[in-house]
């Protein structure tokens, strides 16, 4: 009798810790938010950076601004009107800056970074054009990014877009807060695999952006399935530009991500 009881309390036990495994893991995933290449102008119909707003309300959203290839000449209003709604709508705003793949003078990206703070109530930068093999002076040159990032704004968001698997020295070395791993058409992206160490780092780590996109919400959600946290679909074609505009289905997407985010 008692052998049987104790056999019945280790199996309800190991059950029970199980269930405790299964909903701790299920803890960890992080919800899963937007972010979105926004390189059109909020001009006096600023539809598209409305519909972000709106986005914003339900789900993370990030969204990267590009005046021209940088803050542009000077302070444009438009954009300071558009990034506060969405701002206030609960959306991070990122200056696009671009590096060359480490090749660009530190002076002219230092004072790209300082003009957008100086101009605009960003959160932080989106470093475009990120070398993806972590030589030592690949390694000095976005650790003096970052730096200077910090030093102009201390609490600066900072992505960082190789657009393809990239050495872990520079994740390792926190040289940013998020590593765009994927940027390509969706038949391309959903071919690649994430590097192996990417698995041992927090998913909050990770972006992946895929445009050519047959149908975003499908799309998107097939994303958040991978080890990362931060995600976007286009349905917009490679070329000429597929960040002009939003996708038509763009609240589609915003919904699959609800959907995956209510699962978490």
């Amino acid at each position: 009798m008692k052998s049987n009881l104790l056999k019945k309390l280790v199996s309800g036990l190991g059950v029970a810790l199980s269930v405790i495994t299964v909903a701790a893991q299920a803890q960890t995933l992080p919800q899963v938010g937007l972010l979105v290449p926004a390189y059109f102008y909020p001009g006096t119909d600023s539809t598209d950076w409305n519909r972000l707003s709106i986005a914003a309300t339900q789900v993370p959203v990030m969204a990267v601004m590009n005046p021209n290839s940088g803050p542009g000449k000077a302070p444009d209003s438009n954009y300071t009107a558009a990034i506060t709604s969405f701002d206030a709508a609960g959306g991070s705003t990122l200056g696009y800056i671009h590096t060359s793949y480490g090749y660009r003078s530190l002076a002219a990206v230092e004072k790209e970074v300082s003009e957008y703070f100086a101009w605009y109530p960003i959160d932080g930068i989106f470093i475009d054009e990120m070398a993806s093999t972590a030589t030592p002076k690949a390694l000095k040159y976005y650790k003096a990014v970052k730096d200077y990032i910090r030093s102009v704004y201390p609490a600066a968001i900072i992505v960082a877009n190789p657009g393809t698997s990239f050495d872990q020295a520079f994740a390792t070395t926190k040289v940013a807060d998020i590593f765009v791993d994927e940027e390509d058409t969706e038949t391309n992206v959903n071919a690649t695999t994430q590097a192996a160490w990417e698995q041992g780092q927090p998913a909050t780590l990770f972006a992946e952006i895929a445009v050519q996109s047959s149908d975003d919400a499908q799309e998107a959600t097939f994303l958040a399935s991978r080890h990362l946290a931060w995600v976007y679909s286009t349905a917009l074609a490679l070329n000429p530009d597929p960040y002009a505009a939003l996708p038509a289905d763009f609240e589609q997407e915003v919904a699959a991500l609800v959907s995956v985010n209510g699962l978490r």
